[in-house]
């Protein structure tokens, strides 16, 4: 455990390494971002056909962008993280499901739409979404009195290719100024491969020990809600940035 949060940490900071990094190298306007979000992340297959099993996930991401003036394409590198839930088996009217940290890498590309005291981001692109496993729980009616253990696992992977495309809206005085505020929708796939991330467990309630075995494979669909504050820099000299 100790080196699987160890690991976790590392990737975090290489991200945010590769954030200082692409900010250092580019001759341009630079765009800085961070925010909060809010996802539903829903994953159907052999092993589940619940939509709701208490998966309300919270997290934090953080952005930069090329953005050269008066553009209307710039790529951006958004990273996210927090904690989120999927389903590894049903049964009945509860759901065995893993909570996990996640960390997300998406190089995204932007289109702005603009009007007279708005601007309309529209974006997509690809990347790698990280999962951590961080425990075990039972949701569902009686899920409370039950008591849900790993005995083992099979062909696990942590790191699952990634894409996503959504919608920010920016409104009212900030409009084309160096410092505003989003609110966007965020739609992420993920795909989780077949054959891969099966899950042995047992489920104790009182007397009663039943096994089963779960699959973790299938394409989950994460659709989001997230408010971002933005900061754009203009290059002054030859290596400095200064926010107006």
């Amino acid at each position: 455990m100790k080196m699987q949060i160890k690991k976790y940490f590392t990737t975090t900071f290489l991200c945010l390494l590769i954030l200082s990094g692409a900010a250092s190298l580019c001759s341009a306007q630079i765009e800085l971002s961070s925010g909060i979000d809010m996802s539903y992340p829903v994953l159907l297959n052999s092993s589940n056909a619940k939509l709701n099993y208490g998966q309300i996930s919270f997290g934090l991401r953080f952005g930069v962008a090329y953005k050269p003036p008066e553009t209307q394409f710039f790529p951006i590198l958004d990273v996210s993280f927090g904690r989120t839930r999927l389903p590894i088996k049903q049964f009945g009217n509860n759901v065995a499901a893993l909570n996990f940290d996640y960390l997300n890498v998406m190089a995204n590309e932007n289109y702005i739409i603009r009007f007279p005291t708005s601007e309309l981001f529209l974006y997509g692109g690809l990347g790698v979404s990280y999962l951590m496993r961080k425990g075990i729980t039972i949701t569902g009616s009686g899920g409370g009195t039950m008591e849900s253990t790993i005995d083992s696992t099979a062909n696990i992977n942590s790191a699952f290719p990634a894409l996503n495309f959504g919608f920010e809206y920016n409104y009212g005085d900030a409009t084309g100024k160096d410092l505003y505020l989003t609110m966007g929708l965020n739609f992420q796939y993920i795909l989780l491969l077949a054959d891969r991330n099966t899950y042995y467990i047992s489920v104790d309630q009182g007397y009663n020990h039943t096994s089963y075995i779960g699959n973790f494979t299938g394409n989950v669909i994460s659709p989001g809600f997230y408010i971002a504050i933005h900061y754009l820099l203009h290059r002054k000299k030859a290596n400095n940035y200064y926010l107006n």
